[in-house]
Formats: C-alpha cells, structure tokens, sequence
C-alpha cells in the first residue's frame, strides 16, 4: 500500500540548515483506498479512485514537521503545508511534458499562523493528463534558488 523513503539528499536552504532536514515521502495505489495517513503536519485521508496514485512529502526539522506536500488524484488536488512560522513559506515547482515542457510554482501563504495551507486544483490550472509523469521539488525561496529537495519522479493518475 505504501513505501516510505527516507534520506533524500538535501541541498543547503535559507530558513534550513541541511544537517538537521529529513525527508519522507510515501506513495499511494488509491485502488486500495479509502487510506491515511498520520504523519506529518496533518491526518491526510485519500479517497479511492482505481488506477489512480496519491503522493505525500515531509519536510522534518530535527525530526518535527516543517512543510508537507500532498497530490490527491482523485480531484487532481495538491496541497502544499508550511508548518513553521518562521518568516517565510515553502515553494513547489512542478514540472510535466504536454508536447512541450510546462511548468507551474505553488506556495503556502506564510502568514502569522502556526499553520498554512495552499489547495489547488492541479487539472483545472494546468490540464495534467491521465498518467502523465509529473516532477515536484521543494524550495525554501520564491527564486527558486535555494532548494531543499532533490527533483522527486511521481507519475500523476487521476
């Protein structure tokens, strides 16, 4: 049901020390769903949608919860999680081919709050096609110099 990979390599992050970053991430066959997921910022529960897959990325500070990203393939929904207020928000560039390379950047607000959270509907803004391979890295700037993830493979089914 769910793989988990630990120990992706970090690259050094304005508001981050890589020495004290960890990433998780699990993968989902949503044909087996309904499933959750408790870990990281929130409980994330995906709906069953047959041949679909559902992504779940954490961003751990000294093994607590900072950022989270999730793709939901049944509603091609992908919520992006800053759980830190610490002056800023985390980035997402996504990344997928539609004959030509296409590209597309999603935030968490960065309010005051202890927690903020960007929803957006992925196949509505930017029309993701059945299976298409989609690629999303983590960035702790809007410049999307500093990253904090390596580039993470995730083929899209909704």
């Amino acid at each position: 049901m769910a793989v988990a990979f630990t120990g992706a390599s970090v690259t050094t992050a304005g508001a981050y020390d890589n020495s004290d970053l960890s990433i998780q991430s699990w993968e989902y066959n949503t044909g087996d769903c309904p499933c959750s997921n408790s870990s990281g910022l929130d409980y994330t529960g995906f709906k069953k949608d047959v041949g679909g897959e559902a992504l779940k990325l954490v961003v751990k500070k000294n093994g607590t919860p900072v950022a989270q990203v999730e793709f939901h393939p049944s509603d091609e929904l992908l919520y992006v999680y800053d759980g830190k207020n610490d002056g800023d928000t985390i980035y997402v560039r996504a990344q997928w081919w539609e004959g030509l390379k296409k590209e597309a950047t999603y935030w968490a607000p960065g309010t005051s709050k202890e927690l903020d959270m960007n929803k957006v509907e992925m196949g509505a803004d930017d029309d993701l096609d059945e299976g298409e391979a989609v690629y999303f890295r983590l960035y702790d700037d809007k410049a999307l110099t500093d990253p904090i993830t390596d580039w993470y493979d995730y083929i899209a089914h909704a």
